[in-house]
């Protein structure tokens, strides 16, 4: 499926499961959400669906540790991480994706960037979200 394609599938399947993040999307970069569980706890998911990027979508780490072994690419970015580049006036500054800043969960947060190849990784993704406690 070309990229253009899964994007907006995946933000159609995003939009259909989880409401948009208080802090709203992030005009044509990102779409930030918030997936609620059963039990009623909220989950906070980042999509970015820019025309530059690869259909990447961030989560927190504990949210998803049973899925880092289902064969769906993914890269880890360490809480510990996110203020270690120095500015230029040598002050630390935000190394993330900046439409994770705003987000309570995500912006300091151990990440897991999800990959996705299809809208089944994002389905797969979704269930586990959605079987937490």
């Amino acid at each position: 499926m070309p990229r253009v394609a899964l994007k907006r599938a995946c933000m159609e399947r995003l939009t259909q499961v989880a409401v948009e993040h208080p802090a709203g999307h992030q005009g044509k970069l990102a779409a930030r959400f918030i997936l609620r569980t059963p039990s009623a706890e909220r989950i906070e998911l980042m999509f970015e669906k820019g025309d530059a990027s690869s259909a990447n979508l961030w989560v927190c780490r504990r949210f998803v540790t049973g899925l880092l072994d289902a064969g769906i690419p993914y890269r880890y970015a360490p809480g510990s991480t996110a203020f270690k580049i120095k500015a230029a006036d040598g002050k630390p500054a935000y190394g993330r994706h900046s439409a994770l800043k705003t987000m309570d969960q995500l912006a300091t947060d151990d990440l897991i960037c999800f990959g996705l190849r299809t809208v089944g990784d994002l389905d797969t993704i979704l269930s586990e979200l959605r079987a937490h406690p």
